[in-house]
């Protein structure tokens, strides 16, 4: 390869990966409104030496609102409070064969969540720019159900899919993500690892999601 080829790449990364520490006195509280579309990829249930995939992924959605609050030298702080809506299906039921029309039934949560994340903004020129953030973030389920439409065959199971029967209502995962500032928007790439064991009885499962965001900065 040619050496100033090979020059003129390294300056390239090296721009845009310099961290330039910004005095930014100006930077004050930002508040903002935030929109995600969520992908949920529930784990598996773990039992003693076991595990067992019982549902399928599923969709959601988040709306609500972030305070951005500079903490100086690139680093901020974002809490937020958001309503959410998940849903998801259960994989096959076993010892439900007689139910001809009972199969993957959908769950639904709705409620609201508070991500309270670190994060550090990465300067790589005047106009451009990525932020990176991590941190903790809290749901609690204010309802939700597993959706069975045929009435007999909910009479006949009672309780055995009450969706709190069998889930916890709080849950704690751990958001780490990506953005990319654009004027008075930011466009997210974000994860949350589950951390809370969800299931009430002897065995564990945890949820997890990937998502899309984006916000807007007044």
């Amino acid at each position: 390869m040619n050496q100033k080829f090979k020059i003129l790449i390294i300056a390239t990364i090296l721009c845009c990966f310099h961290i330039n520490i910004i005095a930014n006195d100006n930077n004050k509280v930002l508040w903002g409104l935030k929109a995600s579309i969520d992908t949920e990829l529930p784990g598996k249930w773990h039992g003693e030496n076991t595990s067992v995939k019982m549902y399928h992924p599923g969709v959601g959605f988040t709306l609500g609102g972030v305070s951005n609050i500079y903490l100086g030298k690139n680093f901020y702080f974002e809490p937020g409070i958001s309503f959410f809506y998940s849903q998801y299906k259960y994989d096959l039921i076993i010892g439900v064969e007689t139910f001809n029309d009972f199969k993957d039934p959908k769950l639904y949560k709705i409620g609201l969540q508070v991500p309270l994340v670190f994060g550090y903004s990465i300067d790589c020129s005047d106009k451009f720019a990525i932020d990176v953030f991590t941190g903790p973030q809290f749901r609690y389920s204010l309802g939700g159900e597993v959706v069975i439409k045929n009435k007999d065959i909910k009479e006949q199971l009672g309780n055995a899919l009450d969706l709190w029967e069998v889930q916890r209502r709080f849950d704690c995962s751990w958001k780490i993500g990506i953005g990319f500032p654009m004027n008075q928007f930011t466009l997210s790439l974000e994860a949350d690892i589950g951390i809370t064991n969800l299931l009430k009885h002897d065995i564990s499962f945890r949820e997890n999601r990937l998502g899309l965001g984006l916000t807007y900065y007044f």
